[in-house]
This record gives structure tokens, sequence and C-alpha cells, in this order.
């Protein structure tokens, strides 16, 4: 009777674990296909020529950032967004991945670096940087894309 239970315990096991992989792909499959869907509305849009990297922002609207060249505006950001609205800015308008970098390290100096992504609230392009502060909390900083200026902020106690 012992061992029906060892086996009904093992084959519980081995099916939660077939559906739990099976639920990771399927997310990963529909992460990449909006991924792919924002490349191509980008590509036929604005002429993208070449796509450097896409990311993928949530706010209080989801969108996807398309980082590429286009041969009229050059190097640009296009945010593709709900019902595929999409907003393209020229990286030479605002700051770089690398020059907001720079601006939080200097002016809110973080103690750990999180995320650092570009995305839109309320029709506004920003920057989320996401870090630990020099007290342990997650911080949400929102700068502008423009200056780096403070959008908002806000920090939660980060607790394990």
């Amino acid at each position: 009777m012992k061992k029906w239970w060892v086996i009904l315990g093992i084959a519980c096991a081995g099916i939660i674990l077939w559906q739990g992989i099976s639920m990771y792909r399927q997310i990963l499959s529909g992460q990449e296909a909006g991924q792919s869907k924002a490349e191509e509305i980008a590509k036929d849009q604005y002429g993208l020529s070449r796509i450097d990297s896409v990311e993928y922002y949530h706010g209080t609207q989801a969108y996807e950032t398309v980082q590429g060249t286009s041969g009229k505006n050059g190097e640009v950001y296009v945010l593709v967004g709900p019902k595929n609205k999409t907003k393209l800015v020229k990286q030479s308008d605002g700051l770089t991945k690398t020059q907001m970098k720079a601006y939080v390290d200097r002016n809110l100096n973080p103690k750990e670096w999180v995320n650092l992504r570009l995305g839109m609230e309320h029709d506004q392009v920003l920057w989320e940087a996401v870090y630990l502060d020099e007290k342990g909390r997650y911080t949400f900083y929102y700068g502008y894309f423009e200056n780096g200026e403070r959008y908002k902020k806000y920090s939660m106690k980060h607790e394990i």
C-alpha cells in the first residue's frame, strides 16, 4: 500500500512540474510574440532599417520600446503601446541610457542597480530607473527623457 502512495506522489510531482514548465514556456512565447509584433510595427510605420533592442515596459500601460535606426530620423526609440499606438522619439532629443544612468548615479546615489528602461506615462516619454537605495529600499525613479528631471519617485521596503 505504501508503495502505491509513493508512486502516486511521484506522478503528481511530475504532472505539476510538467505543467509549470509548460506555463513558463507559454508566458515566454507571448513576450517574444509581443516583441516581434513591436519590431514589425516599428519597421512598417517608421522605416527602421536596423533594430538594436526591444525592451518591455509596464507602467500604467504596457509598452514595447524598440531601439533602432531609421534612414529618415537616424537613431530612434519607437514606443509601441496598447492598440498598437506608437510614438517615435529621436535618441538625440533626450538622454541616452548611459547618460540617464550617470544622472541617477550623480543625483540619487543608488546602492545597487536593478533596471533602467524607457517607457511612457500619460503621453510623457520617461526613463524608469529601478535601484536599491542606501536604506535597502526598492526605489522607482521616473525621469523625463529630455533631461532626466523627476516626474515621480517612490520607494518600498525590501524584505526577504
